[in-house]
């Protein structure tokens, strides 16, 4: 009897070890890199798919992308509708990111994507949305000038490492967009992207725009990449990128500081109702471009170029802000948020008529800028 059972137990370990049930091979799928999503002039979904060609050897040039397009009254029946021109149905276990036009985010909105894309058992939670300023999300994907093979993958590169370099890109995974959405007191921001001209060429590439900012599931507008810098620095997103600024009595030229590390924070204070906010931003910024005669160890001369900074960065802070209230009316930096986090009965209490409050809110804006480091090889 012991025998028996024990060869049973020994063919049921035996049975997760028997390989993946539902393997298929490279030639069974259509990898899809990325897509774009449209509204057609019937109201039904147009959608726009980058999937990589595997047909050729990729040794000597590389993978390579191909279009595929499709129409159907929602975004899963386009997709099954795209399978009428493929002989193998398309995997999505590897796509990057996803394009919305914003004539879809305007009137449409975030609510049909999400859950369409969180639903689906094979798109990743990390891949991210993107908003078209171009006519259409198709013009994205439909760009010649690849790096990589594949636009997808030059735009999740460019989104990846900009935060480091220029700082004018939000990352908008679609996890976090989903947590911001059903989070109270807080709007969803997303990166943008367009075909910008290459000078003395017809040819266009692809570029980061800045940012689209939303109220509630609508579009409410757009934010330069300049602008998107300084969201991207309350929101403690911001790893580099420069300042460029001019101060007429140190030099004639432009002065640049390579920002190393920001640190910022928000509070607010509560007299009865009568909600005030704090903003703090801490900058350490390196010298990069600083064309001037005078000694750099000149300390007058360097605080002079930190006081100056500092007026710039609030300045722009103040600006942005401002816009965020009266213009698009979005809760983009999340002062709701911090609020609902930190004083629930409060957040109760003003919550039916936060939007409205939100408008008029006043936000005091301090920033510190310390420069760590001149950056200059000194003669001996």
């Amino acid at each position: 009897m012991k025998r028996c059972l024990c060869a049973l137990l020994a063919a049921c370990l035996m049975l997760p070890l028997a390989g993946c049930w539902n393997y298929r091979g490279l030639n069974e799928m259509t990898i899809v890199a990325g897509m774009a999503i449209d509204e057609a002039d019937d109201g039904q979904y147009l959608m726009t798919f980058e999937v990589m060609d595997l047909s050729q050897p990729t040794k000597t040039e590389g993978p390579n992308s191909n279009l595929v397009f499709a129409k159907g009254g929602s975004i899963l029946e386009a997709i099954r509708n795209a399978k009428r021109q493929l002989a193998s149905k398309l995997y999505f276990g590897n796509m990057q990111i996803m394009v919305i036009s914003h004539q879809v985010a305007e009137r449409e909105g975030l609510d049909a994507v999400l859950d369409f894309a969180l639903r689906d058992s094979e798109m990743r939670e990390t891949m991210e949305l993107v908003v078209s300023r171009e006519e259409t999300a198709r013009a994205i994907l439909s760009n010649d000038e690849k790096i990589s093979g594949a636009v997808s993958y030059d735009i999740s590169r460019i989104i990846r490492e900009d935060a480091k370099v220029t700082g004018s890109v939000f990352s908008a995974q679609f996890y976090r967009i989903y947590d911001d959405s059903r989070t109270p007191g807080i709007n969803v921001v997303l990166p943008v992207f367009y075909l910008a001209p290459e000078p003395d060429s017809d040819k266009k590439h692809v570029e980061a725009y800045g940012c689209a900012v939303f109220k509630g599931s609508l579009l409410a507008g757009f934010f330069s990449a300049e602008e998107t810098k300084y969201l991207l620095m309350v929101n403690g997103l911001l790893t580099g990128g420069v300042l460029t600024f001019y101060v007429p009595e140190i030099t004639k030229n432009n002065i640049t500081l390579e920002i190393k590390k920001v640190d910022s924070s928000m509070s607010y204070e509560n007299n009865d109702g009568k909600i005030a906010m704090k903003l703090s931003v801490k900058i350490n910024a390196y010298f990069e471009e600083f064309p001037h005669n005078k000694n750099e160890g000149n300390h007058p001369v360097l605080d002079q170029v930190e006081r100056s900074a500092e007026n710039l960065v609030r300045e722009e802070l103040q600006s942005v802000i401002k816009k965020l209230q009266t213009q698009y009316q979005s809760d983009a930096l999340g002062m709701g948020r911090l609020i609902y986090r930190t004083n629930l009965p409060l957040w109760r209490q003003i919550s039916g008529r936060w939007n409205e409050m939100y408008q008029t809110l006043p936000v005091d804006v301090t920033v510190k800028i310390h420069l760590a480091n001149t950056a200059m090889v000194r003669e001996s």
